[in-house]
């Protein structure tokens, strides 16, 4: 009887080892299932929002790029009309009246870019620098500040509004802004015309009007 007795509990005894190492192995499979699960909607998860974010930063360039185009229309028209910058608040100017009006109308067209195409620029450098030159033109056009030097004034405009069309270029381009340096100080004493430490070669190219 202790035999057959043997023989059962050792039968039992293998038998819920069998179960209980398929029980382990089930456990262990889902476990396993679960974590890749997991982990593929984690991965899947992370891909969307870097796709989203790719797509956001895209957007956000291509509209930096459209308002850059746009304010460098606005600096193109005054650059145009740049001679009778200080006349725009003179009864009488020194050249045309039409000159006068135009530069005027450029004047505007500059300021309203800054506050409306500007919001659209991406980088804070380029609309602190467009910001500058709308000051710095009020400053001529309305109140006269270096009008001791007129010759000088159109120069230190013309340089500065190069300046800044330079560095919305690279914006467009998706090249370094050019260096920081400090704009120009109206009405300071010296003679010599303000010009940024850098420039590009096509400055000096006769056909770039400069």
């Amino acid at each position: 009887m202790s035999f057959w007795t043997d023989i059962a509990a050792q039968s039992l005894g293998a038998l819920a080892g069998t179960l209980a190492g398929g029980a382990i192995t089930v456990l262990v499979a889902r476990w396993q299932t679960n974590r890749s699960i997991t982990a593929q909607a984690t991965l899947a998860t992370a891909e969307h929002a870097a796709s989203l974010r790719l797509d956001q930063v895209s957007q956000e360039r291509a509209r930096s790029t459209d308002a850059a185009r746009t304010l460098l229309e606005r600096l193109a028209d005054l650059y145009a009309w740049l001679p009778s910058l200080p006349d725009v608040s003179a009864e009488t100017p020194y050249l045309s009246r039409h000159a006068r009006d135009q530069c005027g109308t450029a004047m505007q067209s500059l300021r309203r870019g800054m506050i409306t195409d500007l919001y659209s620029i991406s980088d804070p450098t380029a609309r602190e620098r467009y910001r500058e030159l709308v000051r710095i033109a009020y400053d001529v056009g309305w109140r006269g500040i270096g009008a001791g030097n007129r010759a000088r004034q159109i120069r230190d405009v013309k340089h500065y509004l190069r300046y800044v069309q330079h560095s919305l270029e690279a914006l467009i381009d998706g090249s370094p802004l050019p260096e920081h340096v400090e704009p120009p100080v109206l009405d300071r004493p010296e003679d010599e015309p303000w010009q940024p430490p850098v420039v590009p070669w096509y400055w000096g190219d006769p056909a770039d009007g400069s």
